[in-house]
């Protein structure tokens, strides 16, 4: 791991002035700061994979009892929802293993409930985690400048943004008792596991990965 001292971590701002000079403002954290940032990096990393894993295993549980209660369609989204939080839980795991940290041992914790409770909380979740949790993760990763992190943890926020609709439309149609509508084909990406209904692109949005090393869930 290279050593820094007084370091400009974040990019210049410029500013064109009418006589086209630029002033270029520069952003400096001291040695401390950016250590204080990098173990704080890491320790998101952390609690990231921990949340990851437990919601890989809480989805497969979760697509089980919605198959039991006849909802096949929502029993499909989970399925895929889960094995998108396992890519990401692992892609977690490598920047926690480079950085020489210890990577989580993980028991997880959840409650089954019916499948419209299921996919209220999960709607709860997903937001937080999209609106909230990860944004307030890049930044410390972007102030301790660890571009691996900044990576998995973008990939794991667009990735929730797109689960969070897809919940909703669950809830919406449960309730409203339409679940013909709902998608009865997802294409989880293996490398980022940004998550389609339906159809896909050529290539990840996200990773750029090939189509055809998408995985199908039908």
């Amino acid at each position: 791991m290279k050593k820094y001292g007084h370091l400009a971590i974040l990019g210049c701002l410029i500013i064109a002035s009418c006589d086209t000079k630029k002033t270029e403002i520069k952003i400096t954290i001291t040695k401390k700061e950016l250590m204080e940032a990098g173990a704080k990096t890491i320790e998101n990393m952390q609690t990231a994979y921990k949340g990851e894993k437990t919601a890989t295993a809480k989805y497969e549980a979760f697509s089980k009892k919605a198959e039991d209660e006849g909802f096949h369609n929502i029993a499909l989204l989970y399925k895929a929802v889960s094995r998108a939080e396992s890519i990401h839980a692992a892609n977690h795991k490598v920047v926690i293993e480079d950085a020489g940290a210890n990577v989580p041992i993980i028991i997880p914790d959840y409650k089954v409930k019916t499948t419209r409770e299921n996919l209220s909380d999960d709607v709860k979740g997903e937001a937080y985690e999209a609106t909230t949790m990860y944004p307030n993760f890049l930044n410390a990763a972007a102030t301790a400048n660890n571009q691996m992190a900044i990576v998995s943890l973008t990939y794991a926020m667009k990735t929730e943004v797109k689960h969070n609709i897809f919940f909703e439309q669950a809830l919406k149609d449960i309730n409203s008792k339409k679940l013909s509508s709902l998608p009865t084909k997802y294409f989880v990406c293996p490398a980022c596991g940004d998550t389609y209904a339906t159809n896909a692109p050529n290539h990840c949005d996200f990773s750029l990965t090939e189509r055809e090393k998408f995985i199908v869930f039908q």
